[in-house]
């Protein structure tokens, strides 16, 4: 799906990215790489296909739009560094020519060293891309009048066991939300 925000074409992709044609990026938010190695690492199950199957689907997004970069709005990785890190550089190795461009978010706890060895630039919490400004946080952006922001997807953060993580767009007068990867 195809729409038009402050004069710029962005595509809507049922894989939950953007892609931005002028700009040849490919913006997604949330994906949480190394959640599984993680979370079985504290003995809660959880299939160990879901890294690759997100590996896949990011596969599937550069060879369709080709973009020259992708930028991930926040949360790229879930915490620290174990072994579905390394399973993600190998995989990085085949898309060594599309840059990599990470708004840090929350979970983002790798060290600068592991960042600069996978080839992921990191940037300062608010990372102007004219005429948007990336962010993860929604609702935490300086942006400029007449400026938009696109952040991270939407979640349900409050504690218990009905947790919130939608697959949409979401549009505002003065910013987006992107969907969860």
């Amino acid at each position: 799906m195809e729409i038009i925000v402050q004069d710029e074409v962005l595509i809507l992709s049922a894989l939950r990215a953007i892609y931005w044609p002028r700009k040849r990026a490919l913006l997604l938010a949330d994906m949480h790489l190394g959640k599984t190695g993680y979370f079985r690492s504290k003995g809660i199950p959880i299939p160990s296909t879901i890294m690759g199957d997100d590996l896949q689907r990011l596969s599937l997004l550069i060879s369709t739009y080709q973009p020259q970069k992708v930028i991930v709005a926040g949360d790229m990785f879930h915490h620290d560094y174990n072994a579905d890190i390394d399973y993600f550089a190998a995989w990085r190795q085949q898309y060594s020519a599309v840059e990599f461009i990470l708004v840090p978010g929350n979970h983002d706890k790798l060290l600068n060293i592991d960042y600069e060895a996978l080839n992921i630039q990191l940037t300062t919490k608010e990372h102007w891309l004219e005429p948007f400004t990336i962010i993860h946080k929604p609702g935490k952006c300086r942006c400029f009048h007449n400026q938009r922001s696109y952040s991270s997807g939407v979640h349900n953060g409050r504690p218990g066991p009905a947790k919130l993580k939608a697959s949409l767009f979401y549009r505002r007068t003065a910013a987006n939300n992107l969907t969860c990867f």
